[in-house]
């Protein structure tokens, strides 16, 4: 920005110079500030690490559907609503059964705000996927919609984000937001909306209420702010719109829209127009009776006519055969129609009831974020050839998301609860599959970690310094691990300790050696190092809780190890200097540089060389082979124990490790 006294000397300059001369330099002048005042916003907004969240025209709802429904939100948003005694209430909660068009009105909604102007920011929340279900992402990312499209209110952010440069979604209050929105100095011309969708599948029942009170209590201080919440009638949202103290909402149960049933059937038949078209039948197919057979089963549900449509386009027998399947496995009232669809789905695509299928579905669904074929194969022990075909067969269910480089998703959260309902055949414990993928997630490392494991020639490099680290990254650091290394403890600790005592033994074998030094460097390369510290506590208050039979061994090995690791590893990330830690290779691994800032840490102790002069117990790819004796892998470098644990206070720096010839 410019200085007062260059302002100065510059207009001072102009004054010498014709006037006409001078209003163009000014008007210049005025443009250019007011550029680096925006591009200075946008810098500052960034800090919010708003998450794309918006909506997609290609998933409203049919064209000719939900009219009445659409009219009567759209008034009143304009305040211009029938119901009468509800033009004050600013909050409008539509709620109904799972797969009965929540979402897809709620894409329609927001294109009709957008085209008049009055969409303030839209959130679709989704189960599986881990930054829109995160709840602290909701806020941060209406307020950045907001500001990018009110001027007064960006300033008022980007003026608090300037004062304040510790101020972040980690750190950032809900009663900040309020205070953004009090603090307007002038209305907009027009209402503004935030739309949250599927609101149910976002946090837990402690975290969701509070953001419902945020948003509420910023619509009831603004006139010009409305609020559009859609979810399932789940108890502790019920809960919350009941405590309301003044009927300050209008909620909408969509099982109870007069013009539903219409609109269900207007959707099922153009749908069923497409299978008949595909296979050349007459129309319309099917028949009258068997179609108000498919409408009476469907029990109001979209969901259950698209997926029943999917499988049909999909099918290999004449369509009329796998409708008559569908139908008699679909009785039933509320969701059981549907679970009996997604059955004959997995009975007509012969789905095998075995180990394996099950142990898929239990990663696809335990995931904290969509896996490719090959990482799901990976870490499920099963043939990737295998996971494909099986993915391919269900594409009635499940789906590549090309926006996440083909990971795999279920297509509705109703097929995630059906897997792990008793309803399905081949039923997931949620418990039993988080255990498995963390065992997984634990012996993938111990396969695949590795000393200096991007083949970089010097560890002292930063990583911004290493110009191709993201190519080796992909070379050398192949998605499996890469999630192991992420997730493993939130797998594991998902569910207390119940005496496992083979994943002791694992977690034993993992410790014991170099594994857990060379996992920190795959850290560090990814730049995650933080993630460290959490994983590493909830494995430690994991194993101190171990109820399984004789755990003093275990505990020996792994427990007092990790906390020491531990202890290292916290000194290590909070005293990081580098905005970017450093790539990280075992003798400079800054965990074991005495540090005179932290010199009370065992691992800074000269007598801590001990932890890693062990014997090993020789597993493969943990130690050099061929050595006539093993002390953990430290034999394999031509370094002495004291060029790897220096002596307190020690400067001296050492060169990048060799292995040996």
């Amino acid at each position: 920005m410019l200085s007062k006294i260059s302002c100065e000397r510059w207009m001072l300059g102009l004054s010498s110079q014709p006037k006409r001369v001078v209003r163009v330099h000014c008007l210049n002048m005025e443009i250019t500030i007011s550029h680096l005042l925006h591009v200075e916003q946008e810098l500052l907004l960034g800090r919010l690490k708003s998450v794309p969240a918006g909506y997609h025209l290609d998933y409203c709802c049919m064209e000719g559907t939900r009219k009445s429904l659409l009219n009567d939100i759209i008034g009143w948003v304009n305040n211009k609503s029938a119901q009468g005694g509800v033009l004050e209430r600013n909050t409008f909660w539509l709620y109904g059964l799972p797969g009965i068009g929540k979402t897809a009105l709620a894409h329609s909604i927001c294109a009709r705000l957008h085209d008049q102007e009055q969409l303030a920011g839209a959130f679709f929340c989704r189960r599986d996927d881990k930054d829109l279900s995160e709840p602290r992402n909701i806020l941060p990312t209406l307020i950045n919609k907001l500001a990018g499209i009110f001027p007064p209110f960006r300033n008022i952010v980007a003026k608090r984000l300037s004062n304040d440069p510790n101020l972040t979604p980690e750190t950032m209050r809900d009663f900040l937001f309020l205070d953004f929105i009090r603090s307007v100095p002038r209305h907009p011309k027009h209402t503004l909306v935030f739309v949250i969708d599927a609101l149910d599948e976002c946090g837990d029942t402690q975290t969701r209420p509070g953001i419902l009170k945020t948003l509420t209590n910023a619509a009831t201080q603004a006139p010009w702010l409305k609020i559009i919440v859609t979810s399932r009638p789940e108890a502790d949202i019920q809960r919350f719109f009941s405590s309301l103290t003044h009927p300050l909402h209008v909620q909408r149960d969509l099982e109870k829209d007069g013009e539903a049933g219409a609109d269900l059937r207007t959707f099922a038949r153009s749908q069923f127009d497409l299978v008949a078209s595909k296979w050349y039948l007459s129309s319309p197919w099917p028949d009258d009776s068997i179609f108000n057979e498919v409408i009476s089963r469907s029990s109001g549900l979209f969901i259950f006519i698209k997926t029943l449509i999917l499988a049909l386009k999909e099918c290999e027998d004449h369509p009329d055969e796998s409708l008559r399947a569908a139908m008699q496995d679909s009785a039933g009232t509320g969701l059981k129609p549907l679970y009996g669809l997604y059955s004959s789905i997995l009975k007509a695509q012969k789905v095998p009831r075995n180990s394996e299928f099950q142990r898929v579905i239990g990663v696809l669904l335990t995931a904290y974020r969509s896996l490719c074929d090959e990482t799901i194969a990976e870490l499920a022990g099963v043939r990737p050839d295998t996971v494909k075909k099986w993915m391919d067969d269900l594409g009635s269910l499940l789906y590549r998301d090309v926006k996440d480089h083909g990971g795999l998703r279920v297509r509705h959260l109703s097929i995630s609860e059906f897997f792990v309902s008793n309803h399905c055949d081949h039923q997931v414990k949620l418990d039993d599959a988080h255990v498995q993928l963390g065992v997984a997630c634990l012996k993938t490392m111990m396969r695949l970690l590795r000393f200096n494991i991007c083949e970089l020639e010097d560890s002292r490099l930063p990583n911004a310094d290493v110009k191709d680290l993201e190519s080796r990254i992909r070379q050398n650091i192949p998605d499996p691990l890469q999630y192991s290394c992420v997730y493993w403890s939130n797998h594991l600790c998902f569910t207390s300790n119940n005496g496992n005592q083979h994943v002791m033994g694992i977690l034993a074998e993992f410790f014991e050696g170099l594994y857990p030094i060379f996992w920190i460097e795959v850290l560090s390369i990814m730049g995650i190092v933080p993630i460290g510290a959490p994983s590493l506590r909830r494995a430690v208050s994991y194993v101190k809780v171990s109820t399984a039979p004789g755990p003093r061994k275990t505990l020996t090995f792994c427990r007092i190890p990790v906390q020491r690791f531990l202890r290292g590893l916290r000194m290590f990330v909070v005293s990081s200097s580098h905005p970017i830690p450093p790539s990280l290779l075992v003798p400079h691994t800054p965990i074991f540089r005495p540090d005179r800032s932290y010199p009370h840490s065992p691992l800074y102790r000269p007598s801590s060389a001990h932890i890693l002069r062990w014997p090993s117990r020789c597993k493969k790819g943990n130690c050099y082979h061929g050595q006539s004796c093993h002390w953990n892998g430290l034999d394999t470098l031509h370094l002495s124990v004291a060029s790897v644990f220096p002596p307190m206070g020690a400067t001296s720096s050492v060169g990048p490790p060799t292995r040996p010839s």
